[in-house]
């Protein structure tokens, strides 16, 4: 009795034991009331900001802001934390020439704890520049210095701020970082009055010795020749030392499109030494490379584009690429070898040739064609071109009304043409898939005489502008584009056939029109095509949110049907907005366009288009 007695007990203590166990581990929380959410935050601006605008003053927030999509949940919101932004706020605005700055805040909070921050703002005086003295310039001409002068962003009257300042430093220094004192600095000294709200600026330019480049020495384990390297470089041994010149050498070789690396490392030299060799460290790229890419537009619809790139074809820096292109308006196929520095000259040797098929709103057509031409670099960033090419078209699927009216278009006729052309194109812009400044001339003429073999002649010219502009240092880009082609019939041809005639209207000339509908059209209202072409377009790009950015753009143009014809008084005009989303490819947008003086008004009131990438 006595053993079962205490096997008993022992059980119930192990009992208790596990049940206050299992008590401490999960019953305590149970027991506690459940917890209170913290506050959060609905809306927070400022109020009261004149010179600096209230965008730019929320955006050096670090606290989290509530979303713009009213689905997402409100942040939290701790005022400890507001109350260090806006001590951070204050030396903002400091630096901005506001150094009596008042920043109240305002907190409101519901009986949910959603809370409302409203922050009262006190510029206040801002800091006047009363004196800009710059010293040690004696090695800048005269009329240099008098147009540096004229382009510094700090001058007496304005106001002061640490952005600017810098940039009137590096004004000076660039300019003695780009003509042969690489060893320049500039010492700065700003003496600020509270009390006055002044500031006196005083710079002293050190330019240090005079210095030439030295010897360029290559690194890296490379395939590609020295030669086809150095002569792409904007400088030689004996020039001044510019670091202009090596940024420009530096873009020239990532313009080859053979190597992933480009570093110029200027040497170790004793102060005194007047050459500053250069080593150049370079990593190739890989010899092959495959891009795909799928899309969609509301003009031809569902596209394709596969591309092969073979690097360093056989040496040399040779490149070959081969690409096949699809959509419901054209099929393509085109191989393209390069071969840069032909026998040790300056001249690229470019061969291109391709299998083309077109369905256009006017006619069908088959082509191949292919072309030989030989390029140069020249001073100014200019690139001539110059060269012969072939092409066998057949066009088919012509409407009877057009036969009527280009009585010298044969559907199912083969049209040879040999022509002989000359190019020059001149690119400057910073940023070829989304440029913010420069531009981009291209001009070329082509002569097909009988002489040489074709059975088509004509004589062809196309030039064609294009011009970007950001609004001073905001991310507002101004564009625009001014295009004229002319083609006119020579020797026994007496009128151009349809397929080597220009077309306009649609997402890549005026917007607002379809395509190819602008200019002459035969009694069914099929585009007939023109010998002349003109086209502009003048667009604004305006940031919203992030990686958004909206369009405004008015284009114009219209296509003649000689070029006698042209006339400025019988342009169409299309206006209309977009909108456009960044990405690693390039913007993807869509655009609508409204005519301003519609042909048919029935049918063109407005029109759509997706894109990928810019208009122009």
């Amino acid at each position: 009795m006595r053993r079962g007695r205490t096997g008993c007990r022992r059980i119930l203590v192990v009992l208790t034991l596990i049940l206050a166990l299992l008590g401490e581990a999960g019953g305590g929380p149970a027991a506690e009331a459940p917890s209170t959410p913290g506050p959060t935050l609905r809306s927070l601006r400022f109020e009261g900001a004149r010179v600096i605008p209230a965008r730019e003053v929320r955006e050096e927030l670090t606290i989290p802001l509530p979303s713009r999509w009213p689905w997402r949940p409100l942040p939290a919101f701790n005022p400890g934390d507001l109350t260090a932004d806006l001590e951070r706020l204050e030396f903002y605005f400091r630096r901005r020439g506001f150094y009596h700055v008042r920043l109240t805040p305002e907190i409101t909070t519901d009986e949910s704890g959603r809370t409302d921050v409203v922050v009262k703002v006190e510029e206040g005086p801002w800091v006047q520049v009363t004196r800009v003295e710059v010293t040690g310039l004696e090695a800048i001409p005269a009329d240099e210095l008098d147009d540096l002068r004229a382009k510094i962003p700090l001058k007496i009257g304005d106001r002061f701020t640490e952005i600017l300042y810098e940039d009137l430093k590096r004004l000076y220094l660039n300019w003695f970082l780009d003509h042969g004192y690489p060893r320049a600095r500039l010492d700065g000294k700003v003496l600020l009055d509270e009390k006055l709200n002044t500031a006196q600026i005083s710079l002293e330019a050190v330019s240090g010795p005079l210095c030439r480049f030295g010897r360029v020495e290559l690194r890296g384990d490379l395939e590609t020749p020295a030669h086809v390297i150095l002569q792409k470089l904007t400088f030689k041994e004996g020039d001044l030392f510019s670091y202009d010149a090596i940024y420009e050498s530096q873009r020239r070789l990532y313009g080859l499109d053979l190597f992933h690396s480009v570093t110029f490392i200027p040497q170790l030299a004793p102060a005194t030494a007047r050459s500053i060799p250069v080593t150049l460290a370079i990593e190739e790229k890989k010899k092959r490379s495959l891009k795909l890419g799928l899309g969609w537009g509301d003009e031809d619809q569902f596209r394709a584009r596969a591309s092969l790139r073979l690097r360093n074809l056989g040496g040399g820096g040779r490149l070959l690429d081969l690409e096949a292109k699809y959509s419901s308006l054209e099929y393509r196929v085109t191989g393209t070898f390069i071969s840069p520095q032909l026998a040790g000259s300056r001249l690229d040797l470019i061969a291109e040739s391709g299998l083309l098929r077109r369905y256009l709103p006017g006619f069908t057509d088959r082509a191949w064609y292919s072309q030989v031409r030989l390029e140069r670099e020249l001073p100014w960033n200019l690139r001539l071109a110059a060269g012969h090419g072939l092409e066998f078209a057949r066009p088919f699927n012509i409407d009877a009304q057009t036969l009527l009216l280009l009585r010298e278009t044969e559907p199912g006729k083969l049209y040879y043409s040999s022509m002989a052309f000359v190019g020059l194109r001149r690119d400057t812009t910073d940023n070829i898939a989304d440029p913010r400044r420069g531009g981009l001339l291209t001009a070329r003429f082509e002569a097909a005489p009988d002489f040489l073999g074709s059975s088509l002649q004509f004589v062809r010219q196309v030039v064609e502008l294009r011009r970007y502009q950001a609004v001073a240092d905001t991310n507002v880009v101004l564009a625009g584009r001014l295009k004229l082609g002319l083609i006119e019939p020579i020797q026994a041809t007496k009128q151009i056939p349809i397929y080597k005639r220009f077309f306009s209207g649609g997402a890549g000339s005026v917007r607002g029109y379809r395509l190819d509908y602008l200019g002459p059209r035969d009694a069914s209202g099929n585009p007939l095509g023109g010998e002349a072409v003109l086209e502009g377009s003048v667009e604004a790009r305006l940031p919203i949110y992030k990686d958004f950015r909206a369009v405004a753009f008015l284009d114009f143009g219209n296509v003649f049907l000689k070029v006698r014809n042209v006339d400025l008084g019988q342009l169409k005009y299309a206006s209309g907005v977009g909108l456009r989303y960044q990405t690693p490819v390039g913007p993807l947008g869509v655009d609508v366009g409204f005519p301003l003086n519609p042909i048919d008004p029935g049918r063109d009131r407005y029109h759509f288009h997706l894109t990928i990438g810019h208009a122009f």
